[in-house]
């Protein structure tokens, strides 16, 4: 089928399924297809001094993306077991800008598994695939998909007295479609294991200790020009917390150590504290608020870095205008600050803060259908030259689910 025709028909599915078709939270199988039209002013994120000609072939640095997308959930109950499926095929489709155009195929399944009502746990995995943002990524005439797959078995058993022996194994690959050093092609295999103590009230505090190590996948030896390895090693302590503080109100917080060690360049080495702190507040019957305040490490590697600090704030009110209509908002600050350095560059002590703020008009004209508009700018400054910018996007999209 020519793309044309298959974005025709799921427009007529748009306007005639609003009216006839229904779906529910609860049915087993459900279908969505919905589009969007989106509109970025500076979509490979270049500073105001840049010079598009030079770096795109045309002095033009915006564009607008065409989304379709087909998506399939599917949940089931058999007894102590639930299955749990979600697939979808995203579109992308670029006017201008067109060798960016890609289909991403995502997947999450899930089986919540039960051997008692005091033994159970999950065993998940998800594939995402999405280009690589040019906040990053620099090659501007190259598309560099990126897909992330995570694999993980768990298992939570009631001791008695509401404590509770927890455990798990996981797998997180990461690969490009094309070579990106700072952010190279990894898999991490890692086992954790812990204690968590379940409150009368719902409140949970688990200690969990986590030992992993991981290759570059696209690297059989290390590279001594640049330092880059091809294995590591990675161990966290993390302490977490649930309170359920109201019945409208709920607080969870992390802290963790955690320590990267590569096979053969120490140089490369990092550790610290980091962790997260989030809370979700209904204030009313039709206003709600989430709020984050997070620290990271994140490995990126260059001659100026083997890793950036990243701490960030997020907050997201919403309202709910009527039974139809919906406003968010939203707010993230981040700072980078790149460390680890193994050369001497202009790069050097480099920090970044960037400031994305985003409001968003919802309406559901239908049960099963959602209309929404959205308008979000994002900025960055940096302490180092060229590597400012300023993008806006607007977004208009529809999807309905069968």
């Amino acid at each position: 089928m020519q793309r044309p025709q298959a974005i025709g028909l799921i427009g007529i599915a748009l306007l005639m399924g609003a009216g006839t078709a229904h779906a529910d939270a609860q049915d087993t199988l459900n279908l969505t297809v919905g589009a969007s039209l989106m509109h970025d002013d500076n979509l490979f994120r270049l500073s105001s001094d840049a010079n598009p000609q030079a770096l795109l072939g045309t002095s033009q640095k915006s564009d607008t993306i065409r989304v379709t997308t087909v998506g399939l959930k599917f949940a089931k109950d058999y007894s102590l077991q639930r299955f749990e499926l979600e697939a979808s095929l995203i579109d992308y489709r670029y006017k201008t800008f067109d060798y960016l155009d890609f289909t991403a195929s995502n997947y999450a399944a899930a089986w919540r598994w039960a051997l008692t009502p005091r033994l159970k746990g999950n065993f998940t995995r998800n594939r995402t695939e999405a280009l690589n943002s040019f906040t990053d990524y620099n090659n501007y005439k190259q598309q560099n998909i990126r897909t992330t797959t995570n694999t993980r078995f768990d298992g939570d058993f009631e001791l008695g007295a509401a404590v509770h022996l927890i455990a798990g194994v996981a797998q997180n690959e990461y690969t490009n479609s094309k070579i990106f050093l700072a952010e190279g092609d990894s898999t991490y295999d890692s086992a954790d294991f812990g204690l968590r103590y379940v409150f009368r009230s719902g409140a949970s505090v688990s200690l969990v200790r986590r030992q992993g190590s991981g290759d570059y996948t696209n690297r059989n030896q290390p590279i001594p020009t640049g330092l880059y390895d091809n294995g590591f090693d990675q161990n966290d302590t993390e302490l977490r917390a649930v309170w359920p503080v109201t019945a409208k109100t709920r607080v969870e917080g992390r802290i963790a150590h955690t320590e990267r060690k590569h096979d053969h360049y120490a140089q490369r080495d990092y550790d610290g504290t980091v962790g997260n702190l989030s809370l979700n507040w209904g204030i009313t019957a039709k206003t709600s608020l989430t709020a984050t305040l997070s620290r990271e490490l994140v490995s990126y590697q260059t001659l100026y870095s083997s890793y950036y600090q990243a701490d960030r704030f997020v907050i997201a009110p919403y309202w709910q205008i009527s039974a139809k209509t919906g406003l968010r908002l939203r707010y993230d600050y981040s700072e980078r600050d790149y460390l680890g350095a193994i050369a001497a560059t202009s790069f050097n002590g480099r920090t970044d803060t960037i400031k994305l703020g985003s409001i968003a008009f919802e309406w559901a004209p239908y049960s099963n259908t959602l209309i929404s508009a959205s308008l979000q700018n994002e900025k960055r400054s940096s302490n180092k030259p060229g590597q400012d910018y300023d993008s806006t996007m607007g977004t208009v999209s529809a999807q309905i689910t069968f």
